[in-house]
């Protein structure tokens, strides 16, 4: 049986790399993709990728008198091949400042493509970078006006910003908070706690991790904080799906205007596989609470028929809350 096994993967794994040394880009599709991005590519023709680079000058800013080379990584890129089950797929990264990061998620989105990771990427001197990886399948035409999309966003930001590089304004939190629990557990279906006057409250999911079940108070868990007051209030957070629900997740923050903080991994190899979705948001305490239980209805509306145990988790059910 286990030779049958092995002989199922090689049978498996010699038709896939014999289709990707078959996958080509076009001449006349490279063409396309330089005249929709704007940008002019090379071509591996090895693995078949066609890949555009586009070079941020603003990234490569440390001091007036010294800049940074474009090839330490400080630009945007995209890939583009043929695939099995579509006419190509696309790779892409965006190099973007704080400001950008939440309008071009959006745009992203709306565009089709899926976005996978964001992460903050400063390593010099110089404006705070994160990139924002996206990946995409369709048509070599749709994948290239997709991106283009993006890249146009981060025009429009600077050309409406202020042309000076100054650090993202992050929310400012009053030195004392002063949280009503009872409002916000209404709307959330929640039962959080108040330490300090700020509120807190946390859903756990599970998941199988090195063969053993994990759950909230391993880190597997939805969670969200109100500090300030009750008519001026910060809230942040974190998400936890799974990526079949990630795009879904992510149009809801949007949707609300919800800003997107960080979208990474925490464990490796978990089943199912969980994303966590940092982000923060300012407003009255109830109407933050409004929008996070706007996101958590998403969640739960986009789940499959026969999840039910983690919607029940979900929509309050017998879960705890902690604070952590």
């Amino acid at each position: 049986m286990k030779r049958v096994h092995e002989l199922s993967y090689l049978a498996i794994a010699m038709v896939f790399f014999a289709n990707a040394a078959n996958a080509t880009v076009s001449q006349q599709a490279r063409a396309l993709i330089e005249r929709v991005t704007g940008g002019k590519g090379t071509y591996a023709a090895d693995d078949g990728v066609y890949r555009v680079v586009f070079p941020r000058e603003e990234a490569t800013i440390v001091q007036d008198y010294q800049s940074l080379s474009p090839n330490l990584g400080l630009n945007s890129w995209s890939a583009f091949t043929s695939a099995i089950h579509h006419e190509a797929i696309l790779t892409g990264q965006f190099l973007l400042l704080e400001d950008e990061v939440n309008p071009i998620i959006t745009v992203a989105l709306d565009a089709g493509l899926d976005v996978t990771d964001l992460a903050a990427s400063s390593l010099f001197e110089g404006p705070r970078l994160q990139t924002l990886d996206v990946t995409g399948t369709g048509t070599f035409q749709g994948l290239a006006s997709a991106f283009r999309k993006g890249l146009d966003e981060i025009r429009r930001v600077r050309r409406t910003a202020n042309p000076r590089l100054t650090k993202f304004m992050f929310p400012v939190v009053p030195l004392e908070s002063a949280i009503d629990a009872g409002p916000l557990d209404a709307i959330l279906s929640m039962r959080g706690v108040v330490i300090g006057g700020v509120y807190r409250a946390a859903i756990g999911s599970r998941a199988i991790l090195h063969g053993e079940m994990i759950g909230r108070e391993m880190g597997i868990s939805t969670w969200v904080s109100f500090a300030g007051t009750n008519d001026r209030a910060v809230a942040s957070g974190e998400f936890v799906e799974t990526p079949d629900g990630l795009k879904i997740l992510l149009k809801a923050l949007r949707a609300k205007g919800v800003n997107i903080v960080s979208i990474r991994n925490h464990t490796l190899g978990e089943h199912p596989q969980f994303v966590f979705v940092r982000f923060w948001g300012q407003d009255s305490a109830l109407e933050l609470a409004k929008r996070f239980r706007y996101v958590l209805d998403a969640q739960v509306a986009a789940m499959a028929p026969g999840s039910r145990e983690k919607i029940r988790h979900v929509t309050g059910g017998s879960a705890g809350f902690s604070a952590l």
